[in-house]
């Protein structure tokens, strides 16, 4: 048995690619948990293809089902050996978490946000959405002010289940909050947020397929969302994000997986990236730690999964990296209408 045979095993009728770098990785997660969950968090392959990766090991008698377990055969620890597989580490700062921030000024208004967060409206699939904990979000607005694109700055939010806005704005740093949201529920709960808070955060209900409004573009400084995971999807956020941008040192935050996008889709969203005149300044992974959302049975992966069993709401295995953009030249953007799905493609996992 070779990693070329159980990667062609694997490929047979797959939509997504798979690569024997994916083999080695699913592997080394397995050494390291038995748990499906943390297995796709350690694993780093994106869902729709470790499920087809962990059907070829099983097939080849490397990998076995056991009640709830995903356990490692004798051959198959033997045949993760030979090619010198150790269990995944991860190795994290125990303080910040792996994001290389702590919150600074930010920390002033934690509690304040934990206590308008708890009420927020639920996550519901019809929009994909799944929202960040309480501190990750914190952590973003640090992170945002850290980089000198919070205080005194016009910031824009494209989507705000994770209520980034509101952080923002409790901090009184920035000069103006514009908030862009398509869920009516939300729209709701931000605008009477910002009421009783006395809160400088503008709101209104809009669908990203649609254009900008016109008082809208070229009017920012920084902008943050945190985009549906499909290729189409992902592009209509950041276009919709670099259009708002006033133009060379504005920023952008956007939000990538690894569970539903190889790096295939990293090399495309770059060079979209590129293309519209912005770099990658910098990236965190593994930043964003996500609640687990209401409808993890039905998402498009669950009827794939070699075991089904729903994780607690706080045990997080969906997570995603943090990217900082910054303009170079332009924006070059010249903005389309999207009609249609924007949330699905064959890698999707929790659509």
């Amino acid at each position: 048995m070779t990693l070329k045979e159980i990667v062609e095993r694997a490929r047979k009728g797959a939509a997504v690619p798979i690569v024997e770098r994916d083999v080695e990785r699913a592997l080394s997660a397995l050494l390291a948990s038995e748990d499906i969950w943390r297995v796709i968090d350690l694993s780093q392959v994106p869902v729709m293809a470790l499920v087809r990766v962990l059907a070829a090991l099983k097939d080849t008698g490397l990998l076995a089902w056991d009640g709830g377990r995903l356990v490692l055969t004798q051959r198959g620890r033997e045949f993760a050996a030979s090619l010198g597989i150790g269990p995944r580490l991860e190795l994290k700062c125990p303080h910040c978490g792996g994001r290389g921030t702590f919150l600074g000024p930010v920390a002033d208004i934690a509690d304040k946000f934990k206590d308008i967060a708890r009420n927020r409206p639920e996550a519901i699939q019809d929009y994909d959405q799944g929202y960040v904990t309480e501190e990750t979000t914190l952590h973003r607005v640090a992170f945002m002010w850290s980089r000198g694109d919070l205080k005194g700055k016009e910031l824009i939010v494209l989507g705000d289940d994770d209520l980034v806005s509101i952080a923002a704005a409790l901090t009184r740093a920035p000069k103006r909050v514009v908030v862009l949201e398509i869920d009516r529920r939300l729209v709701d709960f931000i605008r009477d947020v910002a009421r009783g808070e006395g809160l400088p955060i503008e709101v209104a209900q809009h669908d990203l397929r649609e254009p900008l409004p016109p008082d809208i573009a070229r009017g920012f400084d920084a902008f943050f969302c945190d985009p549906t995971e499909s290729l189409r999807g992902f592009m209509v956020f950041a276009e919709r994000g670099i259009a708002a941008l006033k133009g060379p040192g504005a920023a952008g935050y956007l939000g990538l997986t690894h569970c539903e996008a190889s790096y295939g889709k990293w090399r495309e969203i770059q060079r979209f990236l590129l293309e519209a005149g912005a770099v990658i300044a910098e990236l965190r992974d593994a930043f964003h730690d996500y609640v687990n959302w209401p409808y993890i049975d039905h998402m498009r992966s669950w009827p794939h999964l070699p075991v089904h069993r729903i994780p607690g709401r706080e045990e997080i295995w969906y997570r995603s990296a943090l990217i900082r953009i910054e303009v170079v030249d332009g924006p070059h953007i010249e903005e389309r209408r999207y009609e249609g799905d924007i949330f699905s493609d064959e890698e999707a996992a929790t659509t």
